[in-house]
């Protein structure tokens, strides 16, 4: 009997299994490598017993410092085909984005190693300086690894159903890796077992640039030349004018950044939350049963993000669940905060639209992207995921530095340990007004936050996802720009 032909179903897909596996591997390891500050820099920060006002200005200042170099990196990035250099020739290999993350991708941990190594018995001038140099080079490092890991989402493939597919399986990665390292992390460092988080970070780091380092082997792109510009040529020669205008073009992307930009600046919870549980709950891992409740559903709502933004629109998803998201923690912040476990069950229902937004919010950015390369002919997907990159940074710090500095308003009593277990040993109190502040952190800041940015994106994001994919295909030399301009819903 003949073997059954397999048939393919997706005939215009370019990237084999193995390509998509590794660059998931690779991309999860870098995200951890973020995460590992991103997520817990104000606690390891808060644990070294630094001024808690002069830890506020600290993190704020070495943000504007930084606020440079990810744009400058973005337009380098899209300027500079570093393959042609010399030096680099032998080592960067082929590709638009790649050569970038081959030559650079291990600087990023091991600038996290060094971040985790502040000395602990220094004066407080010291650490900050520490703090200062460590972070930054962390921060250039990280941007020289997120910018070109992002931008590749729009040249691995010129088929915008294999790039949702690659988004989708990537999004629902991101929640299981964010959980999963939250679930670790907080129990390592929690009072039940007291594992330092310095250890934890320069570990934590080795491994994840052992995971990096097979994407620089395994993964190739298939989608570097854009096609149907206007002017032939222009894509490969433009000054940083072009680049401005590119951004100012997209009015689109500056609306969803403004709309990031209020819902994680809000989201105060977000520096806090391991105090919260442990001097509100007494309990430094609440947030991750919380977590763990919605994780499940979470985990399956995300496998069908691409589906329910293909029925009810990318915009119209994300905004929803902003929506969702300002009446769950209203609810928390009203109702929850004498109710342990109605506090993990309503905390665990709010989880799930939570989980969902890193999901949706990967499929805005390529659209907005394509838009932009449609209306000026020009490549400039560094530049908007060097902003994406400094804004996903950024905020993390101004967001730590608002939380700090209102806690220190009323009155925060500064703590020194290497985890939980030495706060819990040490019975450091706070008072009440302090409390009552880092309540108002977790939950109705974050609420005002998420409220607006649903409004935002309601009234003032109206680019149509049918549009985006035909100006993905004419990008792509698909369809004549003559055929795209035919079928798009209005003139843009």
């Amino acid at each position: 009997m003949a073997k059954k032909e397999r048939v393919n179903k997706h005939p215009d897909w370019r990237l084999s299994r193995s390509e998509k596996n590794w660059y998931y591997v690779g991309d999860t390891a870098r995200l951890f490598c973020t995460s590992l500050v991103g997520s817990y820099m104000t606690v390891f920060l808060m644990f070294q017993g630094i001024n808690t006002a002069s830890l506020a200005t600290a993190i704020l200042l070495v943000k504007i410092i930084d606020s440079v170099d990810d744009v400058l990196f973005g337009y380098i990035i899209d300027r500079i085909h570093i393959k042609e250099w010399k030096l680099f020739r032998k080592f960067a290999g082929e590709g638009r984005y790649m050569p970038w993350y081959r030559l650079f991708f291990w600087t990023f941990p091991v600038a996290t190693i060094l971040f985790f190594l502040m000395p602990k018995g220094a004066p407080d001038a010291l650490k900050i300086a520490w703090f200062f140099v460590t972070y930054l080079f962390y921060d250039f490092t990280c941007t020289l690894t997120e910018v070109p890991m992002q931008s590749m989402v729009t040249t691995l493939t010129d088929s915008p159903s294999e790039r949702n597919s690659i988004l989708t399986v990537k999004g629902v990665i991101t929640v299981i890796a964010a959980i999963g390292m939250a679930t670790v992390v907080s129990a390592l460092m929690s009072e039940k077992v007291g594992v330092p988080l310095k250890n934890i970070g320069v570990v934590g780091s080795v491994i994840f640039l052992v995971f990096m380092l097979p994407m620089v082997f395994k993964v190739n792109e298939h989608n570097t030349e854009l096609k149907n510009v206007e002017i032939e040529g222009s894509q490969e020669n433009y000054s940083f004018k072009d680049m401005i205008k590119c951004v100012f073009t997209n009015k689109y992307i500056l609306v969803y950044f403004l709309a990031v930009i209020i819902s994680t600046v809000f989201c105060t919870r977000t520096a806090v939350e391991s105090f919260l549980g442990f001097y509100i709950f007494h309990d430094s891992m609440i947030f991750t049963y919380v977590m763990l409740i919605g994780f499940v559903p979470g985990i399956i709502l995300s496998a069908f993000c691409g589906k329910l933004a293909d029925k009810f629109g990318k915009r119209n998803l994300l905004a929803f669940i902003f929506v969702l998201l300002t009446a769950a923690t209203l609810i928390i912040y009203f109702f929850c905060h004498d109710n342990k476990i109605m506090f993990i069950v309503v905390g665990g229902l709010c989880a799930i639209p939570n989980a969902l937004v890193s999901v949706v919010r990967t499929y805005i950015a390529p659209d907005t992207i394509d838009y932009t390369r449609y209306k000026t002919g020009k490549d400039c997907s560094g530049i908007f995921y060097a902003l994406q990159s400094f804004l996903n940074k950024a905020l993390g710090g101004v967001v730590g530095s608002v939380a700090l500095y209102i806690l220190a308003v009323f009155g925060w009593k500064e703590v020194t340990g290497d985890s939980f277990a030495d706060l819990a040993a040490q019975g450091v109190t706070q008072s009440e007004t302090a409390l009552s502040a880092l309540w108002n952190l977790g939950y109705l800041i974050p609420a005002i936050g998420f409220g607006i940015s649903a409004i935002l994106l309601y009234a003032f994001y109206n680019l149509k996802d049918k549009d985006a994919e035909l100006m993905a295909k004419c990008n792509a030399g698909q369809i004549t720009r003559e055929e795209c301009e035919a079928q798009l819903s209005r003139k843009y």
